[in-house]
């Protein structure tokens, strides 16, 4: 079963992985949170291998267009769309699908990069704690939203791609423990009263463990051959501003840069699983699984096991009831795309 260990992570973090050279000029791409770090990287390989047409987006619209400079420059591709998308918003989000539909646009590919860590709660203006909805619940909102262009784009031969980013730190999210028998997992861990401090401090990581279970659950119910394939990707740990909520710490500052200074990866290193998982053949055989260094990996052990299995099925569920609510294409989209009861 799935287990984190010292030496494996090392391991992984000091692999050289491959950078992709896949063919995508007949492609539109769209990638999520591209202004820094991992997506911006990501967004700079991507638009080398100039495709048919490359979406990135930032959080504003001052964002974008600094964002969509640095990947033209760095990159030497012209006609980068570059559209303000911030998921601490659910209009956000659903104003971003309503103007990828009113354009008419494409996507083979829809990487979901953005995301936050934070040890502080604070909620959205949607009454969500931040990092949870920015990881987690608009995450899923929008690639339920994108899902009916993704499979409009996919093929018998290729299928499109949704690559959510998650972590190692999935392996070390606690506090769901006896969640199958919780009267709603979502409430219960939307709670303040839930998320005390040491909650907070584990939150990414719970962030993390949800995608990887979303992307489970979306993919047991897409039909086979699928013509979306859904994966949940490790990037590993980077030299990102990820952490620049604690750097700010000056306890942990320095605790943090000499951690960083010794086993963590370029950026650019990491969003080469990103990209691999974006675009390279054998897509089918990734479909619904957790990725680490440019290869599935077992997910954690509380993933795999039977409470994590019904954990996942409920949370599932829960996650449609409130998307559904907040746009009613959600249930319009499962009903016609996926397969609503799974064993």
């Amino acid at each position: 079963m799935g287990k984190l260990t010292i030496f494996g992570y090392l391991r992984e973090q000091w692999t050289k992985l491959p950078i992709s050279t896949a063919d995508v000029s007949d492609q539109s791409l769209v990638v999520v949170g591209a202004n820094v770090g991992l997506g911006n990287e990501a967004a700079v390989h991507l638009a080398q291998l100039k495709p048919k047409s490359l979406l990135i987006t930032s959080r504003d619209e001052v964002k974008c267009e600094r964002s969509k400079a640095d990947v033209e420059i760095r990159s030497g591709m012209t006609g980068i769309e570059s559209w303000p998308l911030e998921l601490c918003s659910f209009d956000s989000v659903r104003s971003f699908v309503d103007h990828f539909e009113a354009k008419g646009c494409i996507a083979n590919v829809l990487i979901a990069n953005a995301g936050i860590s934070t040890m502080k709660y604070t909620k959205t203006p949607d009454g969500y704690e931040t990092t949870f909805q920015v990881n987690y619940l608009s995450t899923a909102l929008l690639s339920l939203l994108m899902l009916p262009h993704l499979v409009k784009a996919g093929t018998p031969e290729h299928a499109s791609r949704l690559v959510i980013v998650s972590s190692e730190c999935h392996y070390l999210a606690n506090r769901l423990k006896g969640a199958d028998k919780w009267p709603s997992i979502i409430e219960t861990i939307n709670d303040e009263a839930y998320c005390t401090r040491s909650v907070m401090m584990n939150r990414y990581f719970l962030s993390k463990l949800l995608e990887v279970m979303f992307i489970r659950e979306l993919s047991f119910r897409l039909p086979t051959p699928t013509l979306v394939a859904v994966s949940a990707v490790n990037p590993g740990s980077c030299h990102s501003r990820l952490t620049r909520e604690v750097e700010s710490n000056p306890l942990f500052k320095f605790a943090v840069r000499i951690y960083k200074g010794l086993v963590a990866r370029t950026t650019e290193m990491g969003s080469r699983t990103l990209v691999h998982a974006a675009i390279e053949p054998g897509e089918r055989e990734r479909h619904g699984h957790y990725l680490s260094s440019c290869e599935v990996t077992e997910e954690s052990d509380y993933t795999l096991s039977a409470e994590g299995r019904e954990v996942s099925k409920r949370l599932w569920h829960e996650t449609l009831e409130i998307l559904g609510d907040i746009d009613p294409r959600i249930n319009t989209i499962v009903s016609e795309h996926l397969i609503r009861d799974v064993a």
